[in-house]
């Protein structure tokens, strides 16, 4: 028997059994095997779908992008909302929304708009200022969020969370004891399983360490609706941010009293979380960038940051 004839007999077989089974799905009841008319499940975007996955599987980077705890603040009398992310003014952020909703209900509560207060997450106080998933949310003509670099704010958490706060909490930070490698090596399993959907479960210092990326509803589409302002780390570039948002105030109606008084707050006051320009900050960032195996840590933690919010990396001078 010849080659030609072997194969056109394998190539009948095949045709034979694909016809077999196409009969077999068309005699079953219609309503069973509708497509659904929903471009998310189309073929190609199923195909992406699985492209990224099989990706995620193989980069040791942490993707961007993944669903986590958001949550926001907004002023429908001013159209103005706000995305808070952890370690990003997200105190002030919420001081901020609660006074401009609630004056003189705010001023009973607290004194200033960066120290702590009682209740402050109550209706009562900060009436609306809470909202949900505003990405999306076409009330609001302005949707805020504040970025700032990934590795400072992963320094200025470590400081706030796994120094200050360990003091009087010894299982915070997982018990590393100021142990930069250990928290993260610990961070970096706990988000690669957040990602694998294997984590629900999300700790105290997930919420701090997260990459920004993952807050705020962000993907490729909605985070095209937010305007950002970028906290940095000098005295210069903080008073820059402060001026920055009082024109985003000035520009969506907030009187000049009210404007002024909030500059005064921010201008001339901290919250107690603020790190910057500590002696301990900058020890524990001088012992951080000497640490090889810190350092590759954080790029495989926050590289995707750098990307997406299009920071200048400093992975590309340092070797990891």
């Amino acid at each position: 028997m010849t080659t030609i004839l072997i194969n056109t007999l394998l190539l009948l077989a095949i045709i034979l059994m694909l016809s077999i089974n196409l009969s077999y799905f068309c005699g079953k009841e219609p309503s069973h095997y509708a497509a659904i008319d929903d471009e998310r499940f189309s073929i190609a975007n199923i195909t992406k779908g699985i492209t990224t996955i099989s990706n995620r599987k193989l980069s040791p980077f942490i993707p961007p992008f993944i669903p986590f705890r958001s949550t926001f603040v907004a002023s429908p009398k001013y159209s103005l909302a706000a995305c808070r992310i952890q370690k990003n003014l997200s105190t002030i952020l919420l001081h901020l929304f609660c006074y401009l909703n609630t004056p003189r209900k705010f001023s009973k509560k607290a004194s200033s708009l960066t120290t702590e207060f009682k209740n402050h997450l109550s209706t009562e106080t900060c009436n609306t200022t809470h909202a949900t998933h505003i990405a999306t949310n076409t009330t609001f003509t302005t949707k805020l969020a504040i970025i700032r670099d990934p590795v400072e704010r992963f320094l200025s958490g470590f400081v706030d969370k796994c120094i200050h706060e360990a003091k009087n909490k010894d299982s915070r930070c997982y018990g590393c004891d100021r142990d930069l490698v250990c928290v993260l090596k610990e961070q970096y399993t706990r988000f690669q399983m957040i990602v694998d959907g294997s984590l629900r479960s999300y700790s105290y210092e997930d919420r701090h360490f997260a990459p920004m990326s993952w807050f705020c509803d962000f993907d490729p589409e909605t985070i095209k609706n937010y305007q950002f302002l970028y906290f940095g780390e000098t005295e210069e570039q903080q008073g820059q941010t402060i001026s920055d948002l009082m024109d985003v105030l000035d520009t969506h109606g907030v009187d000049n009293h009210t404007i002024s008084h909030i500059f005064d707050e921010l201008s001339a006051n901290r919250t107690k979380h603020s790190t910057s320009g500590s002696e301990i900050r900058r020890k524990m960032g001088a012992e951080l960038r000497k640490s090889k195996e810190a350092m590759r840590y954080l790029y495989h933690l926050y590289e995707n940051d750098y990307r997406v919010f299009n920071l200048k990396s400093p992975f590309i001078y340092h070797k990891v």
